[in-house]
């Protein structure tokens, strides 16, 4: 039998050799007096004796298509398989990284709806709230939407709850779009498609050929990579009929902005093309500006941090399926001491406000109940935050079930500090690069020379290597094998945190970071940097921040980029962890820009004013220096509305009570140039000891929104504050009746503006 294998191997070496070479529609011929015939030629040498029959002979192009009925079910059950659970990497269930059911921890996202108002009338609660919309809500008043947020707020986890809704209801035959989604969308077709794998084919093909047709031919390539062979025309009825769903997810996983800019413009003739779908974009806000942002009446909704009753749910139902799932029962003692569980983490989180902080945001909330369960406490700073996460990913879960966690790759010891180091610069490669994912090549190529130190052979390192990237991927979940060959960390957020750790490691470290200093790629590189220098002694985190504090303006983007992000540095860090008064440097030229006074229609000026304001609020940890009132107890400044008539209501309002148009005189009185703060009613909580809105954690003010207009007061808490302003300033407040606020807000009007002149 070997004998007869090697004959057969040689032979086909034989052949494989004699083989030509087929290029374009042509033929290269080869060997002693050699012809070659161009497509569709028959070559015939030699004398033929008879007729010659010649066919035409079909090569196989591919797989064959399932029938519409079969590749239907088969396209709806990959897509309910591989939405239906989240992995979480930092927890086992035997050999394989726990998975829990979506549906059983999606906690339902709220967003602000960044065009309300645009042609309808917002009420005082709309404006309270910031028009804030469920997604349910968004996607009822926008059939093209865009979802922007920040990192790890939820975007893709709420497409992929999209994608399984539409396609358990399609599949099953059921309701379950319109009992989620309140949407009579029950027969829709979900389409899912990561645009950084979209991207990637762009980049491939010619510039200038782009259109609805090439999206429509890479969705079908798309699903043909996950061997799912759908006819040509499989997705076109359910797009001209406008019974499809279009989940895109990740514009800014397209670090170019070119590619992000050719990308959104196929968006919008794919939208054109099909006008009656439903189509959902997702995007970090970093990554969706300018001529990246996608137009053709798209509607934009930005994701709300999660107030505080989300986070204790969260908790509630991320722990109750984690430890059910691990017992394999939900039986009461397993809930009960799940609850038990529950109840530590939620106390850890609303008793440490710079967790709480981070608790906003989902892939954090996860983190941090990953580090809680293992750890039994949690950290105060982010960077410390993402270290424990780390340590937990990369091996704590082997200590926790008895397992070595120095893992042995043939000879050579690593503990998880150990393999983080050697992830460090491959995240600093990566992120240089703008790239979200590497190839094993490459990959290899960071890692290899790093272990031929260690082994002193290139054989025996290239073993150790795969021995590596299987431990890593299998075992951690910090990096993982997103298709044949191809890898990358699970979230962009530990990138930029090993690439912080590796940065702070260069020696070229400041001139380096002042280099990428405008470039908001690197932004969170930058900050976690700082507080990961602030953990081993005040004197180069100092140094560092001092550098970004004095850099360039001329390389600033935007107004005081440089000193906004220094003291975001500062406040990440905290003013103990730092040499020198670096924090009353940064108040003292923020003050100063605060100060400068702006021309009436200047936006620019007046943005960059209040940016400055912003900024100083954050780093006065509540002593705000506002230009719109004043300290001890935040009296504002008061605007004189002059005694008078003015016109009250009018005639064409489609509102029944501002008709008709009036007349009413109004005594002198006074009301505030801007609506109360956060800040304001911070002074008025810790001085009157009332509860604070329900979203403010721990009882302090949203990280950022000092200066913000105060939300979530309800009319008696008003009153009750305006009651308490009064003792304090002793003089008569109240709230503006309606007639107050309309003519402060209409100002000095002289003739009547209906039309009908009364």
């Amino acid at each position: 039998m070997a004998d007869e294998r090697e004959e057969i191997e040689a032979e086909i070496a034989r052949l494989k050799a004699q083989l030509a070479k087929l290029e374009g529609s042509g033929a290269i011929a080869q060997g002693e007096n050699p012809k070659a015939v161009g497509a569709g030629g028959v070559l015939v040498g030699g004398d033929v004796h008879g007729d010659v029959h010649i066919q035409n002979v079909v090569a196989p192009t591919g797989p064959t298509p399932l029938p519409l009925d079969e590749a239907l079910q088969s396209y709806l059950d990959n897509l309910i398989s591989t939405h239906r659970h989240l992995r979480l990497q930092g927890i086992r269930a035997g050999s394989q990284p726990l998975s829990v059911a979506l549906e059983k921890v999606y906690v339902s996202l709220t967003a602000d709806d960044k065009q309300a108002g645009g042609n309808k009338r917002e009420t005082s609660e709309m404006r309270d709230m910031g028009s804030a919309l469920t997604i349910a809500d968004a996607l009822g008043r926008y059939r093209r939407l865009v979802i922007i947020g920040d990192p790890g707020c939820g975007k893709t986890t709420l497409l992929s709850y999209l994608t399984l809704t539409y396609a358990r209801s399609l599949r099953q035959n059921d309701k379950t779009v319109q009992e989620r989604l309140a949407l009579a969308e029950n027969d829709h077709l979900p389409i899912f498609l990561p645009l950084r794998d979209l991207g990637q084919h762009l980049r491939a093909e010619k510039p200038g050929i782009d259109g609805p047709a090439l999206m429509l031919t890479y969705l079908r390539d798309y699903y043909l990579a996950q061997n799912i062979c759908l006819p040509e025309n499989f997705f076109n009825a359910s797009l001209e009929n406008g019974k499809a769903v279009i989940l895109l997810d990740g514009m800014d996983e397209l670090a170019d902005i070119g590619l992000r800019q050719r990308t959104a413009r196929l968006i919008e003739k794919f939208a054109g093309r099909y006008p009656k779908c439903r189509f959902v974009v997702t995007s970090r806000v970093v990554g969706y500006d300018g001529a990246a942002r996608v137009g053709a009446e798209f509607g934009l909704a930005k994701v709300r941090d999660f107030s505080p009753a989300e986070v204790r749910q969260f908790v509630r139902d991320w722990t109750r399926v984690v430890e059910s799932t691990l017992a394999g029962s939900d039986s009461l003692d397993v809930l009960r001491l799940a609850d038990e569980q529950s109840g530590r983490l939620t106390q850890a989180i609303e008793t440490n406000p710079r967790v709480a902080e981070l608790a906003v945001n989902p892939l954090l909330l996860t983190v941090i109940a990953l580090v809680h369960r293992y750890r039994a406490q949690l950290p105060e700073r982010r960077s410390e935050l993402y270290e424990e996460a780390v340590e937990v990913l990369l091996g704590h879960w082997d200590r926790a079930k008895g397992l070595d966690d120095e893992q042995d790759l043939g000879g050579i010891r690593l503990d998880s500090g150990d393999r983080r180091s050697f992830l460090e610069p491959v995240a600093l490669w990566m992120h240089e690069r703008q790239r979200r994912e590497i190839e094993v090549a490459d990959l290899r190529e960071l890692l290899q020379p790093r272990f031929k130190n260690l082994t002193g052979d290139d054989l025996r390192a290239e073993k150790v290597t795969n021995s590596f990237l299987r431990l890593i991927s299998e075992r951690s979940g910090l990096i993982v094998e997103r298709g044949i060959g191809v890898y990358g960390f699970a979230h962009l957020t530990f990138q930029e945190y090993l690439a912080a750790r590796a940065l702070a490691g260069r020696k070229d470290v400041l001139a380096f970071t002042l280099k990428v200093l405008p470039d908001a790629w690197w932004r969170e590189v930058i900050l976690l940097q700082a507080g990961y220098l602030s953990a081993q002694g005040p004197s180069r985190v100092s140094e560092l921040i001092a550098a970004i504090m004095n850099a360039d303006p001329k390389t600033e983007p935007e107004p005081h980029h440089h000193l906004l992000l220094a003291a975001e540095c500062l406040f990440d860090v905290g003013s103990a962890r730092v040499e020198g008064d670096l924090l009353g440097q940064a108040r003292q030229r923020l003050q100063k820009y605060a100060d400068v006074p702006f021309k009436k229609g200047d936006k620019a000026a007046l943005l960059a004013k209040l940016a400055a304001m912003n900024a100083l609020a954050r780093i006065e940890s509540g002593k705000i220096v506002s230009q719109f009132w004043k300290q001890p107890w935040g009296e504002p400044e008061w605007i004189t509305i002059p005694a008078g008539e003015f016109w009250m209501g009018d005639d064409k309002s489609q509102y029944d009570d501002e008709r008709p148009a009036h007349k009413l005189h109004l005594p002198e009185y006074q009301i505030a140039r801007v609506p109360v703060t956060n800040a304001q009613y911070a002074i008025y909580i810790r001085d009157s000891g009332a509860q604070p809105p329900s979203h403010w954690r721990g009882g302090q003010v949203p990280q950022g929104k000092e200066n913000h207009p105060v939300v979530n007061v309800s009319w008696f808490d008003a009153i009750a504050y305006c009651q308490w302003l009064s003792g304090k300033l002793d003089k008569p407040i109240s709230l503006p009746s309606e007639a107050e606020w309309e003519k402060a807000a209409k100002g000095p009007i002289g003739a009547n503006p209906s039309p009908s002149g009364r």
